[in-house]
C-alpha cells in the first residue's frame, strides 16, 4: 500500500531556503549597520564636557579678552550707549563668542533677546546670514559651553530681558497637568 500525497514527507527547494536565509541576515546587517551609524551620530553631536579647574584657569583669562573685543564690536554694532542688556554668554572651545543680548531696533524700542555668536571678533546675528548655516553654528554653540563669560537668560525674545522675567510666567507640566510658576 502506498500512503497518499498529503501524507508524504515534503521537502522544500535548496533555492527558496537560501534567498530565505540571505534576506535574514540582509535585514539584520542593515539594522546593526543602523544602530553603529545612530550611535556614531549621537556621539559625534553629544554635549561636549566642561574643562577642568587647570583648563579653566588657562582658559578663562583667554575667553574674557575675546569677549572683551566681541563686547565692543557688539556694542558698536547695535548703537548702544546704554550699557548692554545681556542674557547667558560663553565661549566654545574654538573661541568663539555666543549669547544672548537685548538691542535697541532701528525705531529704538528693545528687540528682546537675540542670539548671536562671533566670527572673526564681530557678532552675527540671525538675519546676517542663511538660516541653515545660522542654526548650525548656533547648535555648534550650544553643544560646547566651554567658558561662562555671563550669567543669565537663555530665552529669547521679550521673557528674556529683565522687564520680560517680571512679566512673563513659566509653565510647568506634572503628570498631564499645567501648573503656573512665577
Amino acid at each position: 500500500m502506498t500512503t497518499p500525497v498529503w501524507a508524504q514527507p515534503r521537502r522544500t527547494p535548496l533555492i527558496p531556503r537560501l534567498i530565505s536565509v540571505m534576506v535574514a541576515i540582509g535585514i539584520l546587517g542593515a539594522a546593526a549597520y543602523w544602530i553603529a551609524d545612530l550611535v556614531a551620530l549621537e556621539r559625534a553631536n553629544a554635549i561636549l564636557p566642561r574643562p577642568t579647574r587647570e583648563q579653566m584657569l588657562d582658559e578663562k583669562p583667554r575667553a574674557r579678552v575675546e569677549w572683551g573685543h566681541v563686547r565692543a564690536n557688539l556694542k558698536a554694532r547695535l548703537n548702544q550707549t546704554n550699557p548692554l542688556d545681556l542674557g547667558a554668554v560663553w565661549a566654545t572651545r574654538t573661541g568663539q563668542v555666543c549669547g544672548l543680548v537685548n538691542g535697541r531696533g532701528s525705531f529704538g524700542g528693545l528687540s528682546g533677546m537675540v542670539r548671536f555668536y562671533s566670527v572673526d571678533r564681530a557678532p552675527v546675528f540671525h538675519q546676517d546670514v542663511d538660516h541653515l548655516q545660522f542654526q548650525e553654528a548656533w547648535f555648534q554653540c550650544q553643544r560646547d559651553r566651554w567658558v561662562e563669560l555671563h550669567e543669565g537668560s537663555e530665552e529669547p525674545g521679550f521673557c528674556g530681558t529683565e522687564l520680560g522675567r517680571r512679566r512673563c510666567y513659566s509653565v510647568r507640566i506634572f503628570d498631564g497637568t499645567r501648573a503656573r510658576v512665577d
